[in-house]
């Protein structure tokens, strides 16, 4: 008979099966935010064409999206996966606070129109989401 604290073969095999994290885990909230500054890029930046998403947001998010669907590839040869996804959600925070910084100096010029205040305000939860994810992983 088996306690409650030792592993089984069904939580073995269940704990195996569950390799990518979903929204709710730290790394799926970095994964939701680099999604939302993907599709405000997309939606807002290429099909509007009011508000534009920086280059170096986009390529993080990238990235982080490719660290969260690689399974022990490469990547762990470099750093711990956690690591560089928390590193990368980080980042992202950073370079939210200085689009802010920059949306507010440049106010009066930059943000004129309704889908330009809504293409922030969806890029700015997009940083929020990614820094709140990064922030709640445990290294």
């Amino acid at each position: 008979m088996t306690s409650d604290t030792e592993p089984t073969t069904t939580n073995q095999a269940a704990a195996a099966t569950r390799t990518t994290p979903g929204l709710g885990s730290p790394e799926g909230m970095v994964a939701l935010g680099s999604l939302i500054l993907l599709a405000t890029y997309v939606v807002f930046g290429v099909l509007i064409n009011d508000y534009w998403v920086g280059w170096i947001a986009v390529i993080l998010s990238i990235g982080a999206l490719v660290l969260i669907r690689s399974h022990d590839s490469f990547v762990e040869k470099l750093a711990p996966r956690s690591v560089l996804i928390k590193l990368i959600g980080y980042t992202l925070a950073v370079v939210g606070g200085l689009a802010v910084l920059e949306d507010l100096r440049f106010a009066g010029g930059s943000l004129n129109e309704f889908t330009e205040v809504i293409g922030a305000l969806a890029a700015y939860s997009g940083y929020l989401v990614a820094f709140l994810g990064a922030r709640s992983i445990k290294v």
